[in-house]
């Protein structure tokens, strides 16, 4: 149990929106409820919506007074690699976290996990837990041939062109890492706007000593709404593919552009 005197340490799940609305409204109640499952951290879920005109952001506002651990930001639509940034430097601003999760709001990742993220991550200083689609005991929902072949192959040519080791989902969007991880980070030169914010944020995570550990994912269908992956993200995808083999042989430099703090403009309720 936690105390004044000696609080627990947090751990923020970081949460992108974009119209989802009908989907946040049966996700949110499953990812607060994880919290009783977790005996070492207090979960908070910092909801970062772009600005969404199906009123995504008015639904979390409602919710908040009965959930003093939820939290909102709001800002500008410029991709989900853009509103992780300014998510998780909120988060490390405010709330200072000792871990962070990143998860998607489409009902395509279990929150049921949640709890496994946060004590395997909490078993090792520089662990980076992911959720991996292609482990055994995983399964890819509703994937067509073409699709699984377009996630493999993508995960192949992340580990060619980033050396990141034998890790089988370089572009799951479910995760788990410490804080303090993340601030070792330098972003300044890797393509992080939209769905490569993801490989880079792998390719960054081991390049500073990230010890990786995947669990299987059932990945299941999205619950509502369209998938938001564009051609420009698979355009910036192989841009990201050529800056991670040109900087795969740098040596490491620390603190030079971790994510920044949120600008007044782009703060909604926290």
């Amino acid at each position: 149990m936690s105390s004044p005197s000696h609080p627990r340490p947090i751990a923020c799940l970081v949460l992108p929106t974009y119209n989802e609305r009908g989907n946040l409204a049966i996700v949110l109640p499953q990812i607060l409820d994880q919290a009783k499952r977790i005996p070492t951290h207090d979960l908070h879920v910092l909801v970062v919506d772009d600005n969404s005109p199906d009123g995504t952001a008015d639904f979390v506002r409602e919710a908040m007074p009965n959930h003093p651990e939820l939290h909102l930001l709001t800002g500008e639509k410029r991709g989900l690699g853009d509103a992780y940034l300014r998510g998780m430097a909120h988060a490390m601003d405010r709330l200072a976290p000792a871990l962070l999760l990143e998860m998607d709001a489409d009902g395509q990742h279990d929150p049921a996990l949640i709890p496994e993220f946060i004590k395997l991550c909490a078993e090792g200083q520089s662990r980076l837990v992911i959720g991996s689609r292609f482990l055994p005991g995983a399964a890819l929902q509703e994937f067509g041939p073409l699709r699984r072949a377009l996630s493999h192959t993508g995960s192949f040519l992340v580990r060619l062109c980033g050396g990141v080791g034998p890790v089988s989902d370089c572009t799951s969007g479910y995760r788990c890492f410490s804080a303090e991880l993340l601030r070792a980070c330098d972003f300044g030169h890797l393509p992080t706007r939209g769905y490569s914010f993801q490989t880079a944020l792998l390719f960054e995570l081991v390049r500073h000593g990230a010890e990786v550990v995947e669990i299987p994912l059932v990945f299941a269908p999205r619950m509502h709404g369209e998938s938001k992956l564009k051609l420009r993200d698979c355009v910036e995808f192989v841009i990201t593919l050529v800056a991670l083999t040109m900087r795969r042989f740098q040596s490491p430099v620390s603190n030079r552009r971790h994510p920044q703090r949120s600008n007044p403009e782009q703060t909604g309720s926290s």
